[in-house]
C-alpha cells in the first residue's frame, strides 16, 4: 500500500504537470506559431502630419505564367494556402535540395487530405527558363503538378516581387553558381493572400524556412496541416490608427 501511495505521489508530482503541459501547448499551438508580419508605412492624415500605419503584409499582386502557359495571379490564389519559394532550373546548388525537400513535403501533406493548398516555385531567371523549360524540368524531378505551379514572367516583375514582396535577396552575378544568387528560403501565405510566421523548436519567430535543411521542412508541414485544417478567427490587421 505504502509502494502504490509513493507511486501516486510521484506521478502527481512529476509525471501529470508534464501532461498538462503538453495538453495546454497542443491547444494553443495555433495561436502561438502562426503569426503575421508586420507592415509599416508613412501616410498623411486629414491634418497633413505624417503618421505611421501598421497592418499585417499581404503578398503584391503579381501576374505570373505556370509551365502549362496557363496565368496565375495573386487573386487567383485566394481561398488556398500555399508556399512560395524561389528557383531557377539551371541552379546546381541549393535549388536541387530544396525541390527534393518540397517533394517530399508535398508527399506528407498529401496524408493529411488537405486540399487547399499549393507550392509556387518561381523562377529567378525566366529569360531562360521558358514553359517548355519549366515542363521538362518537372519530368526530370518526377514532380506531381497537380497543386504546383512553376512560375515564370518578366525579371522587373519577377526581381521587384522578390525583393519588395518578399523582402529576399535576388541578382545577376557571374561569380554566383548559375549566375544567379538567390535566397533558399520558403515563405507561408494564408488562403486570405497574408503572410504569415511560424515558431521554431525553441518557440521563436520564423519569417522563413529554409528549404535546403529538412528539419525546416518537417516544421513547416506541421504549419501547413494546422493553418489548413484550423479556422482561423484572427483580426487580420494587427494594429492600424
Amino acid at each position: 500500500m505504502k509502494s502504490l501511495k509513493k507511486w501516486i505521489i510521484l506521478f502527481l508530482i512529476l509525471i501529470f504537470p508534464y501532461i498538462v503541459v503538453q495538453i495546454i501547448e497542443k491547444s494553443t499551438h495555433n495561436i502561438l506559431t502562426l503569426g503575421y508580419v508586420e507592415n509599416r508605412t508613412l501616410e498623411l492624415d486629414t491634418l497633413g502630419n505624417i503618421i505611421e500605419i501598421t497592418d499585417s503584409l499581404k503578398v503584391p499582386d503579381f501576374n505570373l505564367y505556370n509551365q502549362d502557359g496557363v496565368q496565375i495571379s495573386n487573386s487567383d490564389l485566394l481561398g488556398s494556402n500555399y508556399i512560395v519559394n524561389f528557383f531557377f532550373t539551371n541552379c546546381p546548388t541549393i535549388c536541387p535540395t530544396t525541390t527534393l525537400n518540397l517533394i517530399e513535403l508535398q508527399s506528407r501533406v498529401a496524408k493529411f487530405d488537405i486540399k487547399n493548398f499549393k507550392i509556387l516555385s518561381i523562377s529567378v531567371d525566366p529569360e531562360n527558363d521558358t514553359q517548355e523549360v519549366l515542363k521538362n524540368y518537372i519530368s526530370s524531378m518526377d514532380i506531381d503538378s497537380s497543386n504546383w505551379h512553376f512560375l515564370t514572367g518578366s525579371v522587373d516583375e519577377i526581381y521587384d516581387l522578390v525583393q519588395s514582396g518578399f523582402k529576399l535577396s535576388v541578382g545577376k552575378d557571374s561569380s554566383s553558381p548559375g549566375g544567379v544568387y538567390h535566397s533558399s528560403n520558403i515563405t507561408i501565405v494564408d488562403s486570405k493572400g497574408y503572410i504569415r510566421t511560424g515558431l521554431d523548436k525553441k518557440k521563436n519567430v520564423k519569417y522563413v524556412y529554409d528549404g535546403t535543411l529538412f528539419s525546416d521542412v518537417k516544421l513547416l508541414v506541421g504549419e501547413i496541416q494546422r493553418l489548413s485544417n484550423t479556422n482561423f478567427k484572427d483580426n487580420y490587421e494587427i494594429y492600424k490608427k
